[in-house]
């Protein structure tokens, strides 16, 4: 249950949900009949509107994800993988050989409005809908990995992430005080 005064983080965004009977697309995980089995449903979490604006804008900010040029800037280890000639098991086993874990919650954010967390599974199991004439980022809260699905049918993986951000922000800390004390050595003479 919410806290409706509580602020979105990436470690409470889960408890900002509807029913997946009322989320726009949950047509996306629903079989041919409008069915989807309750196994399955609770391994997706449909957000509300401003979880998943809350999600594309953090999305937004973090320079490892979806910057597919510079990709190995970011990560350790890089992956691209072209689906264009490729069947949807073939998708799949792709998918299955990044190693992530089957339970493993990630985040897919389709629109600013619309987004999900769900489990590395479902994101196999329905990739030949998640990824489809869009373009996709599949991440979770580590941020130590990501998926950039292009919609030209090419997926790019990048694991084990290079730019800390804990170090960055004591890099960057330190650089501050550095040039605060120049500029003070500067004004006293």
């Amino acid at each position: 249950m919410k806290n409706m005064t509580s602020e979105i983080t990436l470690d409470n965004v889960e408890e900002f949900c509807v029913p997946f009977e009322s989320h726009p697309l949950k047509w996306k995980f629903e079989d041919e009949d409008g069915f989807i089995s309750d196994e399955f449903k609770d391994q997706i979490v449909p957000l509300e509107t401003k979880a998943a604006k809350f999600l594309w804008n953090f999305e937004s900010t973090q320079r490892q994800l979806g910057n597919i040029p510079k990709m190995e800037q970011h990560y350790k280890k890089t992956l691209e993988f072209y689906s264009g000639a490729s069947s949807n098991q073939e998708v799949k086993k792709w998918l299955y050989t990044l190693g992530v874990p089957f339970d493993q919650k990630v985040f897919w954010i389709d629109q600013p409005q619309w987004g999900f967390i769900l489990t590395w599974k479902m994101i196999i199991k329905y990739s030949d809908d998640l990824f489809f004439g869009s373009d996709a980022i599949i991440w979770d809260r580590s941020l130590n990995w990501c998926l950039n699905y292009d919609h030209n049918d090419m997926f790019y993986f990048g694991k084990d992430r290079i730019d800390n951000a804990d170090i960055r922000s004591e890099e960057i800390s330190e650089n501050n005080d550095m040039m605060k004390a120049l500029i003070l050595k500067h004004q006293k003479k």
